[in-house]
């Protein structure tokens, strides 16, 4: 089946993508999610319906779901395609571009997503992604009262050694002012939640944090996983977002999330990282994290289906 476009067209037989008169490859789940896209046109389709269709009978999360869109992007972007292709509904699943929606839809038929599913090609390709990561939740336990006397203690301590560090402070004032510096926080009026972000560098965040600002979250940044658990005490979050390497310390994001459990603490946690490898992903999922994440569209989605 060949679909056509005014600028680019996709052979799915021959798995070819014709731009400007240059074909480029295009793996076959790219090809099954523009036209599954465009079977749904102009309806968006939802990520459990995208999920049942391009992996069929594979259990995999909504991450490689993400990362397949993301990759699309690219491919076409990179091909010399400068239009919008996949809007994301967010928190739903996702839909064709409107014009190139409804220039698609008029060449697919209904039988043509069931067809889909049952594509044996699709079935024995070798998977896009990299090993998927199926998200993980840790079981909420019943909380013993010897368990929120131990917190409740940890709290007092943690209030009683600020109240000595700001009267130390009275003698050396610039010290203070120096450890201060590293938190920062702004919570918009009305604020929907809060999410708590550990980096050491937040000026690479400054667009994530002004699009979660946008939607009423409160975002709360600090630089240190020691003044992270203080605020973990202190605060409710909906969710932690952290980095990896910090202050020369090359698994500080999985050392945080390890001491957050261990505090007791199940708030969901997600590593947002410039690369996902296999071996983080487990070590993330092992210690109770929620997912690792490389694009911020797929953080974002992540973020908001909290609120």
């Amino acid at each position: 089946m060949k679909l056509s476009f005014s600028e680019f067209s996709i052979d799915r037989e021959t798995a070819e993508l014709l731009i400007n008169g240059t074909i480029y490859a295009i793996d076959e789940r790219n090809i099954m999610l523009i036209q599954l896209l465009a079977n749904s046109y102009p309806e968006y389709c939802s990520k459990q319906d995208c999920l049942d269709k391009i992996w069929v009978g594979t259990v995999v999360s909504d991450m490689s779901l993400s990362k397949l869109v993301s990759d699309t992007r690219k491919i076409f972007s990179k091909a010399g395609y400068s239009e919008p292709l996949i809007q994301t509904v967010h928190g739903r699943g996702y839909r064709l571009e409107h014009v190139l929606g409804k220039q698609l839809s008029l060449q697919t038929q209904p039988s043509t997503a069931d067809g889909l599913a049952a594509s044996p090609q699709a079935a024995q390709k070798t998977p896009f992604t990299s090993a998927p990561f199926i998200e993980r939740r840790k079981k909420i336990a019943p909380i013993s009262w010897w368990e929120i006397f131990a917190k409740v203690l940890i709290a007092l301590l943690l209030v009683l050694a600020l109240i000595f560090q700001f009267w130390l402070g009275g003698a050396n004032s610039d010290s203070v002012t120096t450890q201060t510096k590293n938190l920062n926080y702004s919570e918009p009026t009305k604020a929907l939640g809060r999410v708590l972000w550990v980096d050491d560098h937040p000026e690479n965040n400054l667009a994530e944090k002004a699009y979660l600002e946008e939607k009423n979250i409160g975002v709360y940044n600090t630089v240190t996983s020691e003044e992270a658990l203080m605020l973990l005490s202190m605060y409710h979050y909906q969710a932690v977002i952290s980095d990896m390497g910090r202050h020369g310390d090359s698994l500080a994001g999985l050392k945080l999330l390890q001491a957050i459990r261990a505090a007791g603490y199940d708030t969901d946690f997600y590593l947002y990282t410039y690369v996902e490898s296999p071996g983080v992903i487990d070590a993330i999922a092992k210690s109770g994290g929620q997912a690792v994440v490389i694009d911020s569209d797929a953080l974002y989605e992540l973020i908001l289906a909290h609120f």
